[in-house]
Parts: C-alpha cells; sequence; structure tokens
C-alpha cells in the first residue's frame, strides 16, 4: 500500500513539473514560415518602381504602351519615376495625384530619390522609318520570351541600331533578358536589344541608325545570338513584316 502511494506521488510530482516547463517556455515564438503559400508582395495591377526601372521598361515589361501607363499615372514629360513609386499598370487601378496641404510636404517631397529623369525629345523629327537587321543573320527563331525572335550572328559581332532614335532602357534588370537596351524611335515604334555581352551606349542617348550599341552575346547553350523585339504602341508586332527578307 506504501508502494502505491509513493508511485502516485511521483507520478503528481512528474505533472506538476512539466506544466511548469510548458508554461515557462509559452512565451517563446519560432518564425513561421509557410513555403507553400508565401506571403505576396505584390499587389495584381501594380508595379513598385525599383532603382534602374524606367516608364519605357516597366511599359514594355508588361507589354503597354508607355504613354497610356504615363496617362494612367498623372506622370506628365519627362516621366520622372521615384523608387518605391507604385504605378497602376491598367487604367481600372489609375493613381489619383496627390494633393499638396502644405509647405513641408512639398520640400519632403523634393527629397525623393529620383532615378530617371528623360531629357527632350524634341530632336525627333517624323521619320519615315526604314528598318535594318541589327546583325548578319546566320539563323533566325521565334523567341521563348514575349514574341520576339532570337538572331544567331557570329563572335565578338556588334549589335547595330535597326533606326535612329533614344536610348530609354540600359540595363539587366529585366530577367530573361541579360544586359538589354530599349531604344525609343517615335510616338509609336520600340525596339528591345537583349542577350548583349556588353552595352556600348548609355540611357539618354541618341543613336543613328547602324551605329553599334552592343556586343552580341549568347544564349544558353553558349551560342552567339541576340534577343530582337519590336513593339508598335506597347504591342509586340512581327519584325519579319517590318525588315528587309533574310537572303537564304
Amino acid at each position: 500500500m506504501k508502494f502505491i502511494r509513493n508511485t502516485y506521488a511521483f507520478a503528481i510530482i512528474i505533472l506538476v513539473v512539466s506544466v511548469l516547463v510548458s508554461c515557462s517556455r509559452s512565451n517563446i515564438y519560432a518564425p513561421v514560415y509557410n513555403k507553400h503559400n508565401p506571403v505576396k508582395t505584390a499587389t495584381p495591377g501594380l508595379h513598385i518602381v525599383r532603382a534602374g526601372d524606367t516608364l519605357y521598361s516597366i511599359a514594355w515589361q508588361n507589354g503597354q504602351d508607355y504613354k497610356l501607363l504615363a496617362k494612367w499615372n498623372n506622370i506628365s514629360w519627362p516621366y520622372t519615376i521615384y523608387a518605391g513609386q507604385q504605378l497602376a499598370l491598367t487604367g481600372h487601378g489609375l493613381i489619383k495625384k496627390k494633393e499638396t496641404r502644405s509647405p513641408v510636404q512639398i520640400k519632403k517631397n523634393h527629397t525623393k530619390q529620383k532615378i530617371i529623369k528623360n531629357t527632350s525629345t524634341n530632336y525627333q523629327k517624323k521619320l519615315k522609318l526604314k528598318w535594318q537587321w541589327p546583325i548578319s543573320v546566320k539563323r533566325l527563331k521565334n523567341g521563348t520570351v514575349k514574341s520576339g525572335v532570337i538572331l544567331y550572328g557570329s563572335p565578338k559581332e556588334l549589335v547595330r541600331s535597326s533606326e535612329s532614335g533614344k536610348v530609354v532602357y540600359a540595363g539587366s534588370g529585366l530577367k530573361g533578358y541579360g544586359n538589354l537596351l530599349i531604344i525609343k524611335h517615335d510616338d509609336e515604334y520600340l525596339t528591345a536589344y537583349g542577350y548583349n555581352r556588353t552595352l556600348l551606349v548609355n540611357e539618354g542617348d541618341i543613336v543613328k541608325k547602324g551605329q553599334a550599341i552592343a556586343e552580341i552575346g549568347s544564349d544558353n547553350e553558349g551560342r552567339k545570338a541576340l534577343f530582337f523585339e519590336m513593339r508598335r504602341h506597347g504591342k509586340a508586332v512581327s519584325v519579319v513584316k517590318y525588315l528587309p527578307r533574310l537572303r537564304g
């Protein structure tokens, strides 16, 4: 009988100790992470401006006309945008222009970091565009990104502008395109040149038709290749309908 009482008492002691230990740990929280349902960091229909973005590159990446993007977001020429700024990507998510309520707010707004301020486009005259291929094309195939084409060329070959225009994006911030250039030719047409090994021009430069703008790079299989795309009013068009017919 004494043995049973001792056993019972021991069990009570173990239970009490367990409760105290669990209580002492109740304020320790482990970080929670669900890899199957990660927290969304972007809102559909909105773009958060990052350093290196331009209005043109954002419009091009999302298949929109830069003029509409500027209109939807109340951005006037010269299309200055700021890091951290939210841009609506459709007309359904119009960004209302913020009203200035006090001189203090005006001063604060001027301290924002400018990441793009395009210079005047008054240099453009109404050109009759006559396109040329950016490299001596050995072979062509439809691109795997958007609806551009992959042009195969030669080692160390220079990439040349298909027409005169202004460089509105130069960088490697758009995933899948490597070192990318976007050139604005007039109010309708943009051309894009990706996979480049090196860039020979900078954002804001005015380039002439046939001017060397980059050195050809390589595709995933090591072949010398150039990603090339043409946009009209923000929408991709077939380059073979605009450029001279390839021989062979």
